[in-house]
């Protein structure tokens, strides 16, 4: 949800949500001006609306953007913890590749290599489009993995392939994770209960100052400021590989040889049309 909000520069982002805010601040003031005449109040008379009310609803605001922002900080900790176990996987499965008869360790090692090449070229740019755990976008580079697996499972089950099988089986556990990571974020039901409570809240103080019209788009326009300010904060945060403040693939990089290095960041920086982009062999 918001992938949109989430690809664009941060100075746009906090501009496109004060600009949206706002919009909706100056609809309320206009909607409050006008309904109270209406309703039989005299426009220079305070409304009988108890200031706690703003009290009540800034809180509840306060606390639901507080739940929904922990749970944001706990999925950026599990992605950042699933690429870095991961990539700890994928170099021990290397380094213990070599105990391997010849033919199989090459068939592993070459496996393996591919399998990073195609999580930087394919997994990191469908993951920064938000694209959905089950698309089969991701089988590309899983498919070396379970080549990799089932090579070593059929041979003598020796300490060192049981090592390394569990190395690999390592590998494609923190692949899940990341995967399921990356479409972790804010719910509807959250993203709801924070616009209807945010809008009841400044509702509420367009009503208790609407006496004052200076002093109803005073108040209006700082609290205004400041949901925006927690509104920014959430969809910057909101998906862990989606958006400018995202997890870099620099652990999985720095396992391939520099030139495949540079291929891979090559083909991540690409603008567009980089989800076809032809698995290794």
């Amino acid at each position: 949800m918001f992938v949109v909000f989430h690809q664009l520069s941060l100075p746009c982002m906090f501009a496109v949500v004060l600009a949206l805010s706002l919009a909706v601040c100056w609809l309320l003031i206009g909607l409050v001006r006008v309904l109270v005449p209406l309703l039989g109040f005299w426009p220079e008379d305070p409304l009988p609306i108890r200031d706690s009310l703003i009290n009540a609803c800034g809180g509840l605001f306060a606390l639901i953007a507080a739940f929904s922002a922990a749970g944001i900080w706990a999925d950026a900790a599990s992605a950042r913890n699933a690429v870095a176990r991961e990539a700890d996987a994928v170099e021990n499965a290397m380094v213990l590749s070599a105990s391997l008869p010849p033919d199989v360790r090459s068939v592993v090692e070459d496996g393996v290599r591919a399998y990073v090449r195609d999580v930087l070229a394919i997994d990191w740019p469908a993951m920064s489009e938000a694209v959905p755990f089950d698309d089969p976008v991701y089988d590309a580079a899983e498919k070396h993995l379970l080549r990799a697996i089932d090579l070593v499972s059929r041979q003598n089950q020796s300490l060192a392939h049981t090592t390394i099988l569990n190395q690999l089986l390592d590998v494609r556990h923190a692949r899940i994770a990341r995967i399921a990571a990356s479409n972790a974020g804010m719910t509807w039901a959250q993203w709801v209960a924070l616009w209807v409570i945010s809008t009841a809240t400044l509702l509420a103080i367009a009503i208790c100052n609407s006496h004052s019209f200076r002093m109803q788009i005073v108040a209006t326009h700082v609290y205004v400021l400041v949901v925006s300010a927690a509104y920014f904060a959430i969809l910057a945060h909101d998906r862990p590989f989606v958006g400018k403040i995202s997890i870099l693939p620099t652990a999985m990089q720095s396992l391939l040889p520099r030139q495949g290095g540079q291929e891979a960041r090559s083909a991540l920086d690409a603008p567009s049309g980089h989800l076809s982009v032809k698995p290794a062999d």
